[in-house]
């Protein structure tokens, strides 16, 4: 194993840490189910805030993102401005309408709007999807790391990261997972501005170079030829897989479900909006760095297709010198290792109350789920560990992720949308596109339309772009569910009132403190929105 003992030393002085940060914090928080799970009523809006981009940002976003910055560039900002959007729709729509209900797991509201069915379809989709896609990736893409400075086998780091994740989550619960992520919330911009300096320092003329050779200049629209994220890609992801993530992803969402006051939660994912704005210096404008450097002679940044996922690793190795690379490398491993953390909390959440307490032991005690839940993560994190390396195979961590996640994004976020905002939408519409939703999808992308479009029509438009696909496919669903439900009887209102959406949710509830002027939402929703869009117009 080569690399400077200094790092090496740094590296496992973090695990210590973080072990010892995590289980430290969950001590006494075993006994009751909704404290393991959920910190139920005890977290402050800095601390959610924290926990909420440092579970954001992981190793799917750090090297694949960097990845595909190399190869793409501008377009990828995309992704993070458009969290003015759907940040906003989570303050004032979804948190007021799952803290009001007291929901816990996402399939939890499918369930009281609809019915059991689409709950349990939906629990078991979360399911498969966290384990064979979230955790999975998260996990490789940390292990890439070690792969690629110090020649460690892709097994072996996986294993010492899934190790350590599930030890914090199985012995800490959601109290330990907030405490390690304030830690490597800090850890991971530290460690990101780092880079992005040492990066830009090389470049003979700086910012001029990453802009002089951004791929297709340095615009965030770009045609709709553009490989993977064309304008008419950004406006489709945008009601799918954008919203799907930030706002009906369990271990995000989750994170707010221990918020001391909902004014707490709102407050807490404004402060997220503003440090989005950071992580694309952290995300992919390394990438375009080393496209720059690529480009001013330095051969070693000239990277294939096919060697994608080495284009962070790689920077790290050639910008930062021995002995500093240990603290570059904890501050990334904050990132992958609240992410995984995360992960496994809220998929021993949806097993533990959507499958063990719901169809197993319905009078379950609190020291009963915990012990599941704990038991769960344990098994979880034994099979991520030995599928984690099938992902080295499928074509490279971005796109992976990002066109599985579509598939399952277009269904579900048509079902929430359509379940919150129209009272007439019926459990069997919604049944139906849950069912549908994915293999249609799939249906679209291999066959349909190759079958109806020519290769020059489908390059010339994007048509076979995972996430324009997505798009029309949510078309179908859209009409899938509308005819279905004016087919069907409509529900009871009465019984579904709580469930819909209405303006009242916009304000605080009157159980909320008043706060001053200076602590309003608005107040610093508005001025960060304010800049959101400054920068879409420069960039445009």
């Amino acid at each position: 194993m080569s690399g400077n003992n200094f790092d090496i030393l740094t590296v496992i002085a973090y695990f210590i840490i973080i072990l010892v940060v995590g289980l430290w914090s969950g001590k006494g928080k075993r006994d009751s189910a909704s404290d393991y799970f959920i910190s139920q009523k005890s977290l402050s809006w800095w601390a959610i805030g924290m926990a909420y981009v440092a579970t954001g940002l992981n190793s799917e976003q750090l090297i694949g993102m960097n990845g595909m910055g190399y190869m793409i560039g501008m377009p990828l900002v995309n992704s993070y401005l458009n969290a003015a959007l759907v940040f906003t729709a989570l303050i004032y729509l979804f948190f007021p309408m799952y803290l009001r209900n007291g929901i816990i797991t996402m399939p939890q509201y499918l369930g009281e709007r609809f019915d059991k069915r689409n709950q349990n379809v939906f629990s078991v989709l979360l399911l498969l999807s966290y384990i064979f896609l979230s955790l999975s990736v998260v996990l490789y893409g940390g292990a890439k790391l070690f792969e690629v400075l110090y020649n460690i086998p892709i097994w072996q780091g996986i294993l010492a990261i899934g190790l350590v994740s599930g030890l914090i989550t199985i012995f800490g619960g959601m109290s330990s997972m907030i405490s390690a992520s304030v830690l490597q919330f800090i850890l991971m911009f530290v460690a990101g501005g780092v880079l992005f300096y040492l990066g830009l320092n090389k470049l003979p003329n700086g910012w001029q170079d990453i802009t002089a050779n951004a791929p297709g200049g340095f615009h965030l629209m770009q045609p709709m030829n553009t490989p993977i994220m064309p304008w008419h890609a950004v406006v489709f992801s945008l009601f799918n897989l954008q919203l799907y993530y930030s706002c009906m992803n369990q271990s995000l969402v989750q994170r707010g479900f221990g918020a001391k006051t909902e004014w707490d939660v709102r407050m807490a994912i404004v402060f997220a909006l503003a440090f989005v704005l950071l992580r694309p210096f952290l995300e992919i404008l390394p990438g375009m760095i080393a496209r720059a450097l690529a480009s001013n002679g330095h051969t070693e940044y000239l990277i294939s297709q096919e060697r994608i996922d080495d284009v962070y690793p790689i920077l790290i190795r050639n910008l930062v010198p021995a002995g500093l690379q240990g603290l570059i490398i904890v501050g990334i491993l904050g990132a992958v290792m609240s992410t995984v953390s995360a992960f496994l909390n809220s998929i021993s959440t949806l097993i533990t109350y959507d499958v063990y307490k719901r169809w197993i032991r319905k009078s379950a005690s609190d020291k009963s789920l915990v012990k599941v839940g704990m038991w769960s993560t344990f098994l979880l994190m034994v099979f991520s560990i030995f599928y984690a390396p099938i992902i080295g195979k499928s074509g490279g961590i971005f796109i992976y992720f990002q066109s599985l996640s579509t598939y399952m994004a277009v269904p579900v976020a048509t079902c929430f949308l359509f379940g919150m905002f129209w009272k007439r939408t019926t459990a069997l519409a919604s049944l139906v596109v849950l069912l549908v939703g994915i293999p249609l999808g799939a249906l679209m992308q291999l066959w349909i339309i190759p079958g109806l479009f020519s290769e020059y029509s489908i390059g010339r438009y994007g048509l076979d772009n995972f996430y324009v696909v997505g798009g029309i496919t949510q078309v179908f669903c859209i009409v899938i569910i509308v005819v279905l439900s004016l087919m069907t009887q409509s529900p009871e209102y009465d019984k579904i009132k709580p469930y819909i959406w209405t303006k009242s949710m916009l304000r605080l509830p009157k159980s909320d403190p008043e706060r001053p002027w200076w602590q309003k939402v608005e107040l610093w929703w508005g001025m960060i929105m304010f800049i959101y869009l400054i920068l879409y117009i420069l960039w445009w």
